[in-house]
């Protein structure tokens, strides 16, 4: 796991040099509650986007974190995905993708999500910032199922 952060992390630092565009890291750690069959509960996950700027107000990159319900041994997943976000009104952020869930507990039933959210970003200065969103994955476990997964987040812009 720690060889695939460094390749992700190197890779997009490579594409931000040759492009000669900024790089956006935005740890965030995010408690929400998990509604997806069998799986219910309180959940947490932590985590990191790495985004590149398209224009002032959008942003495209990865999402890499690591959802978890604590009273559930079944219920790990390691979430990787493409994200779009944009900023209107210079506060007011907003994104969507598309994210796999890769299962850590057990093998076979890896699903997928899209994923949304919804927030307000405050930049303290031009390199520090914090942005507080509400996200909802729409979970397909099953063909034509849909559950849900919404988190409350908290993350830091670099």
């Amino acid at each position: 796991m720690k060889k695939v952060s460094f390749i992700l992390i190197l890779f997009f630092a490579t594409l931000s040099f040759s492009y000669g565009q900024t790089v956006l890291i935005r740890p965030n750690v995010s408690v929400g509650y998990v509604f997806a069959d069998d799986a219910r509960g309180l959940s947490f996950n932590y985590g990191l986007k790495l985004l590149l700027f398209a224009n002032k107000s959008q942003r495209f990159g990865i999402l890499v974190d690591h959802l978890f319900v604590p009273g559930d041994e079944n219920v790990s997943y390691l979430r990787a995905g493409l994200i779009l976000e944009q900023v209107l009104f210079k506060y007011f952020n907003m994104g969507i993708g598309t994210i796999g869930y890769i299962n850590m507990v057990q093998k076979g039933e890896n699903p997928f999500a899209i994923y949304t959210h919804l927030g307000f970003e405050y930049n303290f200065s031009k390199y520090i910032g914090i942005l507080a969103s509400y996200q909802c994955d729409f979970i397909f476990r099953k063909p034509f199922c849909m559950n849900n997964a919404f988190q409350l987040g908290l993350g830091l812009i670099f």
